[in-house]
């Protein structure tokens, strides 16, 4: 009966599956009833497909809790959504093999819901390179106030949101956080991890006010936040039970697949792949955190290298003398430079500027060379794209000239005054000094063009390309989508209108 219910159920796929359109429950009622047959039941774990003890499947599905909880109809549309979708999950856990048994890890150890850990699927497809049109980066989507109000560093060389470590702890803190505040009560904690505390709070009180129940079913909140729970859901009960929902679910080992190095001082990052015997490409991917080609002058100093060349590392960077571990340029003294206007204009602090040159004072004479650190040609921009999209390319640094202005050099570029500000962080009123370096980013670039849309209620792959005035067949690639496959709200697509 099982075959043939399955075999009816592809047939009907054939027949409409050019209908861009999101799923609505009970549209195929063979579908219904296939799903019917699963509803309301504890998940349980194939036995011919449970994880084996060193996959880590086996203690996601033991660490699984509030999935159990929730009957199959109330998530039945996001489970027709992941059932059989092989090109997202063939995608998304290919990523997820590097990244996600260190967050498997740190979720363990903080006695968190292994739910969490599919947490990076719904925000960025594992991705630590994502971006939004909201400014949201990294696994788990952090917008800029948010990061900085939970200590991650943003700056020049260094994006604390991308970094795996950094960001995961964060993402770890802020959750407990939150549960704390909704009593353990994990769907509110989702619902605030999506739509903030503030908006979950107001939404509780309306409904007590009102004498109707406070539970995140019962509450009014936005069409992206209502899915954002239940598609967690349906996942977890998908992961957990794959050949019920024709899901080839790849294995992906216990130990994460990388040793956290500890490195006492500033390094280029192709001189640390070197010495690792690794690819450029490896080490930013283990590495995104970094914005440059070599790591921060004020630290993190760590890096994330593949566990088996570890040992290779440390003996070849102990036998590598110190001064060739980071790239450093010379700035020659100018009439009216200071030591704190100097530090500003090459995006370093001061005391790395005092330090590398040895300085007693901030006394400088016109003419007297400077040692500037990371800031020879390794410290260009890293490509933020992921791989299988197009990077983004370098930005180019041009040095200040007298009688510049800002208006003159965003012309001069091409480029709009207010971009030339946000890349270089400054403000309108801000004086420009002959030899100040400023970053200047092509105005046709990819990356400058990136937006992470997520699907909404009615969305249709034409209606998208047409708001956004791209291809369908550019969505598709894009992507990595089919065009007979059924977009849902609260997906996200990445586009790149302009392009």
């Amino acid at each position: 009966m099982r075959i043939t219910l399955l075999l009816v159920a592809s047939l009907l796929l054939i027949l409409t599956g050019c209908a861009q359109q999101s799923p609505s429950p009970g549209k195929d009622a063979t579908t219904r009833k296939n799903k019917d047959a699963l509803a309301s039941r504890p998940l349980r774990f194939n036995p011919k497909r449970q994880a084996q003890a060193d996959d880590i499947w086996k203690i996601i599905e033991d660490g699984l809790t509030f999935a159990h909880e929730v009957p199959d109809h109330r998530v039945e549309r996001y489970l027709d959504w992941y059932s059989g979708n092989e090109s997202y999950f063939t995608r998304t856990l290919a990523r997820a093999d590097t990244y996600m048994p260190y967050v498997v890890e740190k979720i363990q150890e903080s006695g968190l819901p292994m739910e969490v850990a599919l947490l990076p699927f719904i925000e960025s497809a594992y991705n630590p390179f994502a971006y939004s049109h909201s400014h949201a980066s990294g696994l788990w989507q952090f917008i800029p106030s948010t990061g900085q109000s939970l200590g991650l560093k943003q700056d020049w060389w260094y994006e604390g949101r991308r970094d795996i470590v950094d960001s995961t702890d964060a993402a770890i803190r802020y959750l407990q956080t939150l549960n704390d505040l909704f009593d353990g009560d994990w769907l509110l904690t989702l619902a605030a991890y999506n739509g903030g505390q503030g908006t979950i709070s107001r939404a509780m009180e309306a409904n007590r006010q009102q004498g109707k129940p406070t539970d995140f079913w019962s509450l009014p909140l936005r069409e992206e936040t209502r899915a954002y729970v239940p598609r967690l859901i349906a996942l977890s009960k998908v992961l957990a039970n794959p050949d019920d929902y024709q899901v080839d679910r790849r294995s992906i080992p216990v130990k994460p697949p990388f040793s956290i190095v500890e490195v006492k001082d500033q390094i280029d990052l192709s001189q640390a792949a070197k010495l690792a015997n690794i690819s450029a490409e490896e080490i930013h991917h283990l590495n995104p955190g970094f914005s440059r080609w070599v790591t921060p002058p004020s630290g993190p100093y760590r890096l994330l290298l593949p566990s088996e060349r570890v040992p290779g590392f440390l003996d070849r960077l102990a036998s590598t003398p110190r001064e060739s571990w980071r790239p450093t340029g010379e700035y020659v003294v100018k009439a009216g430079d200071t030591l704190g206007r100097i530090a500003t204009s090459q995006n370093i602090s001061l005391q790395d500027l005092t330090q590398l040159n040895q300085l007693t004072s901030s006394n400088i004479r016109v003419g007297q060379v400077l040692r500037i650190p990371g800031s020879a040609s390794a410290s260009g921009n890293l490509p933020v794209a992921s791989s299988g999209a197009k990077s983004a390319p370098a930005a180019t640094r041009y040095q200040v000239k007298r009688g510049d202005s800002l208006w003159g050099i965003a012309r001069q570029h091409n480029i709009k005054v207010d971009q030339l500000l946000a890349w270089n962080k400054l403000k309108k009123d801000a004086v420009l000094s002959p030899g100040q370096q400023l970053q200047i980013h092509s105005s046709t670039s990819r990356a400058d063009s990136l937006v992470n849309y997520q699907v909404r209620q009615g969305d249709s792959l034409y209606e998208i390309a047409r708001r956004f005035k791209v291809e369908v067949k550019d969505i598709l690639a894009w992507n990595d989508l089919e065009i007979r496959q059924l977009i849902q709200p609260g997906q996200n697509l990445t586009l790149y209108p302009g392009n």
